[in-house]
């Protein structure tokens, strides 16, 4: 008897318990059903889910563009490299203008002991006056002390486009025609006169329709004449200084760029940018 009263207590707790998780899960699965047949909720949940997925990929796009320069850094970085070239070339330059007047002095050094001890050196104690670097540089001007007034003449122009952007780039006219008494010096663009007397010197530049410049004829680093043209932009142009100066022994003459300058120098067969000089009298 005990035993089946507790079989039956156990039987009615058992059910209970079917019984109210039964309906606990009809409430659950009816308030679910419920949720998701509310539109709004429906669209809510796809816009969340849509700003996630948004989200992750800007977060993706930015860590990517962290990691890359920005444009400006790029052009800091192009403008410094073309500055440093720039200089560097000036710095050539001027480099070579600076041991071609060191062996101009070096000239006239020897020639002043020449004259003031005639005779009284031989060749081996004179040589402890020369740099051991004088025979080579002199070699490379190919120089003479003292010619002839109707023997100086040059003319040169630009076997290429020629970058002059930059102020007071010296024009180094490499295509040398003519050359009479070696006083121009193409690989500086600089006339080194080998003997005083009054010079005519003459210079063309040719443009672009969309450049401009200012070009400076300097005899000894004093601007003696200046020439320019902007062409605006409409045709291409062509420009051409001449002056007369008095040019003592051993001064440089030289044309280069002035403040107002940019892009490049044309020189074809179309037309030349040309430097020349003689002797007047």
């Amino acid at each position: 008897m005990c035993l089946t009263m507790a079989t039956l207590f156990l039987v009615l707790v058992f059910g209970f318990f079917v019984f109210n998780s039964s309906a606990d899960k009809h409430v659950f699965a009816e308030s679910e059903e419920n949720w998701d047949d509310i539109p709004d909720w429906k669209q809510a949940v796809r816009k969340i889910k849509e700003l996630e997925n948004l989200v992750k990929i800007q977060n993706e796009r930015i860590s990517i563009l962290e990691e890359r320069p920005n444009l400006s850094e790029w052009k800091s970085i192009v403008e410094l490299q073309e500055t440093v070239q720039r200089q560097n070339d000036r710095i050539a330059k001027l480099e070579t203008r600076v041991s071609e007047l060191e062996v101009m002095v070096t000239n006239q050094e020897t020639e002043t002991i020449h004259k003031e001890t005639p005779g009284e050196f031989s060749d081996t104690k004179l040589s402890t006056f020369i740099p051991k670097n004088f025979i080579r540089k002199e070699r490379l001007l190919l120089q003479p002390t003292t010619v002839p007034a109707e023997s100086i003449a040059f003319f040169a122009y630009f076997s290429t486009n020629n970058d002059a952007s930059s102020t007071h780039h010296i024009l180094a006219f490499d295509k040398v025609i003519t050359n009479i008494g070696n006083a121009y010096h193409s690989h500086s663009g600089t006339f080194i006169a080998p003997r005083s007397g009054v010079y005519v010197f003459i210079w063309t530049v040719r443009m672009a329709g969309t450049s401009y410049h200012t070009t400076e004829l300097v005899h000894d680093n004093n601007v003696i004449n200046s020439i320019y043209l902007n062409p605006g932009g409409i045709i291409q142009g062509t420009v051409t200084g001449t002056a007369v100066v008095r040019v003592n022994q051993g001064d440089d003459v030289l044309i280069r760029t002035g403040t107002l300058s940019n892009s490049d120098i044309l020189s074809d067969s179309n037309g030349r940018s040309s430097f020349a000089g003689w002797i007047l009298m």
